[in-house]
């Protein structure tokens, strides 16, 4: 053996830390006499073994994805670094251990690690071992990783360990004198008094995360001070671990848990919290609580990209924060804030809300940094009213803002009384679909050409015996708001089938009743299935349906949408197109869809005495009819209209001129006058 084997193998075996050798497999290839001691297992036992075997299970397999990404990457965050691990003895003792890792390469290319352990046992006694400790044994504390200080009890420093000078020496700065100026400003007068304390109290010790300032840098230490006696007098003596990272981790948790990442403003969690910690449920200021919405937000996100529009959230957070009048500020959902702002004494609450949202849209909008409108939803706040109570009531007046397309609204009863009921429809809507309380109403068709009914549409209708009369519109916001499109459109199919059947001698298929199927509902195949299978199983001729679509479904003609609608072509069920003109309809989805009916919308018809409207109308049946498609036009309401319509071409008519949507008792009268 070489002299620089026989060197290394004294080293080896006599490093009073443990030292461990593992190949790139993570396979341990020498263990130290100290690695022995320190893990209770020989050499024999562990080499050929996976390091692992030295570690608690979760450790282990994190160990080994470590090394295994290490390898593929070549980063690491360990190599020639110590850190604190937990490990795990022969017996199945779990204990703190410091680990310094080392790389190397052997002959064919290949890594292997070298690990020195120390166990860090002594860490939890060394401010018991302190009390024997002078000059003459200070190399004994010198031990890597802990912050060793004695100093006297105003907190003149006596003696330090490397590890403490080294902070310093680093920066070129010269340690203090007194152990209190090494610390943070914040941290020195609670030092103090925790020592007071400990001295007066006649306590043994006691632990204190403080910071030690050195220049511009921060590192957070977590000590163990205790006071001691010996024959120098009573002095203290503190050990310290950084746990730097501990507390960068713990922030960016803490902050992530209550922070928004792209504006920093906290989130409505963390408001609560403020707003129960500062007690303003006693105060008897004026406060009003504003929920705003930027209108348009992912048309803009779309347009500038995410980045951009990030930048001018924080641009928007600054606004905030520089206004004097709010107190607090939060980023609640993608596109919308939430600020509490105070009012002064004496003011017209309303008029001053909207001149300051106004100023703020001024703010937002200078330079063209955010181009968008604002909406607004406010609620004052109530002495002893909860957070929650007043953020629900701003939350009720933005949603009547944006209903009415108004700047802003200052909640009141009537938006109040607004929700409730809206609350008590989406409530009642679920259990009405589910027994059977929603009826529908058939609507007549006129064949403008003799005047006879040529079919109808099945219209939902609902009466409540507390909400009274239900209108389609209140139904299809909340349709919308809890996504039950699937579960009303099958509902629909249902009972139009249901009615169909019952009155057979009402219907054939010379008078086919259309049944309307959202955009939503018309992408899934198992709604069509239920119309399909609903005839059949009713002994009903496909002939006596019509399914009604909105434009909407056919803007994105995909493979769905066409598979449905060769399913109805194939069993003989007609295809109308749903207020043409009033979305984004182009002419080439007439061409793309089977279709066999295009139905104007009524605002068409409500223009069709003008010269504009008129040529409007001529052009639109003069396309669908190039096509061979018939024409219905809904909301007609005097002869006049239905007159200039025929005239025009088109086919069929609807509207309060010839009859509203009828229940199927009193359709039965109005056949019977009608014919």
């Amino acid at each position: 053996m070489s002299e620089k084997g026989f060197l290394y193998e004294a080293l080896f075996n006599s490093a009073a830390d443990g030292i461990i050798i593992i190949n790139y497999r993570g396979v341990i290839e020498s263990f130290s006499p100290a690695a022995e001691t320190l893990f209770g297992y020989s050499a024999k036992e562990v080499v050929g073994q996976n390091v692992s075997i030295l570690m608690p299970s979760d450790v282990g397999l994190k160990h080994d994805e470590y090394l295994h990404n290490h390898l593929v990457t070549g980063k690491t965050e360990i190599i020639g670094r110590g850190r604190e691990v937990v490990a795990r003895r022969k017996n199945g003792e779990v204990f703190d251990m410091h680990l310094s890792v080392g790389r190397s390469l052997d002959s064919q290319s290949k890594p292997s690690f070298v690990g020195i352990c120390h166990d860090l046992t002594q860490y939890k006694t060394a401010v018991n071992q302190l009390k024997r400790v002078d000059t003459r044994y200070k190399s004994v504390f010198d031990s890597q990783g802990l912050y060793i200080v004695r100093m006297t009890l105003n907190g003149q420093i006596m003696l330090t360990n490397r590890t403490f000078d080294n902070v310093f020496a680093q920066h070129g700065l010269t340690m203090e004198k007194n152990f209190v100026d090494c610390l943070l400003e914040s941290n020195q007068e609670e030092f103090k008094n925790r020592v007071a304390l400990l001295t007066l109290r006649n306590e043994k010790e006691f632990k204190l995360p403080l910071t030690l300032k050195v220049g511009a840098e921060r590192t957070e230490v977590e000590w163990w001070i205790r006071q001691v006696t010996d024959q120098d007098g009573a002095h203290i003596q503190a050990v310290g671990i950084d746990v730097s990272e501990k507390v960068f981790a713990a922030n960016e948790a803490y902050f992530l848990k209550h922070f928004d990442k792209v504006t920093k403003l906290p989130n409505i969690e963390f408001l609560r919290k403020k707003f129960i910690a500062t007690d303003m449920r006693n105060d008897l200021s004026t406060y009003v609580f504003v929920q705003i919405e930027l209108i348009k937000f992912k048309r803009m996100a779309k347009l500038d990209g995410y980045s951009a529009v990030d930048e001018k959230l924080r641009h928007i957070a600054t606004i905030f924060e520089s206004d004097d009048n709010i107190i607090m500020a939060s980023r609640i959902t993608e596109y919308g804030f939430l600020v509490v702002c105070s009012l002064p004494k004496t003011c017209d609450v309303q008029q001053y809300v909207e001149a300051h949202l106004s100023k703020l849209q001024q703010l937002m909008n200078q330079h063209a940094i955010i181009e968008t409108e604002l909406r607004s939803g406010c609620a004052i706040y109530q002495a002893g009213e909860s957070f929650d109570d007043v953020v629900l009531r701003s939350e009720m007046a933005l949603s009547y803002a944006l209903q009415e397309d108004v700047f802003y609204a200052l909640h009141n009863e009537k938006i109040q009384q607004g929700y409730e009921r809206a609350k008590s429809v989406e409530r009642k809507l679920v259990k009405a679909l589910e027994f059977g309380h929603l009826k529908v109403h058939l609507q007549p068709k006129i064949d403008l050409k003799t005047n006879q009914v040529c079919g109808f549409e099945a219209l939902m209708r609902w009466y409540d015996d507390v909400l009274g009369f239900v209108s389609p519109i209140e139904i299809i916001k909340v349709v919308h708001d809890l996504d039950l499109y699937l579960e009303l459109d099958k509902y629909i199919i249902s009972e139009t089938l249901d009615t169909l059947s019952d009155h057979q001698d009402l219907f054939s298929h010379e008078t086919p009743v259309a049944i309307n199927i959202s955009a939503k509902s018309f992408v899934h195949r198992s709604v069509i299935d239920h119309l399909v299978y609903g005839l059949y199983d009713r002994g009903l001729k496909p002939k006596m349906i019509e399914v009604e679509v909105t434009e909407d479904a056919v803007l994105s003609i995909g493979d769905a949408v066409k598979a449905n609608a060769e399913i109805l072509q194939t069993h003989n069920i007609g295809i109308c197109l749903d207020d043409f003109g009033t979305g984004y309809s182009a002419l080439s989805y007439l061409m793309k869809l089977p279709l066999d009916n295009l139905k104007i919308d009524r605002a068409f018809v409500n223009e069709v005495k003008s010269n504009r409207g008129r040529v409007m109308l001529e052009s639109i049946i003069a396309i669908a009819k190039s096509i061979n498609l018939t024409v219905t036009a809904e909301g007609i309401e005097d002869p006049e209209q239905a007159e200039i319509l025929r005239a025009m071409g088109c086919d069929f008519a609807q509207g309060f001129l010839y009859s509203k949507a009828l229940p199927i008792e009193t359709l039965k009268q109005f056949l019977s006058e009608h014919h």
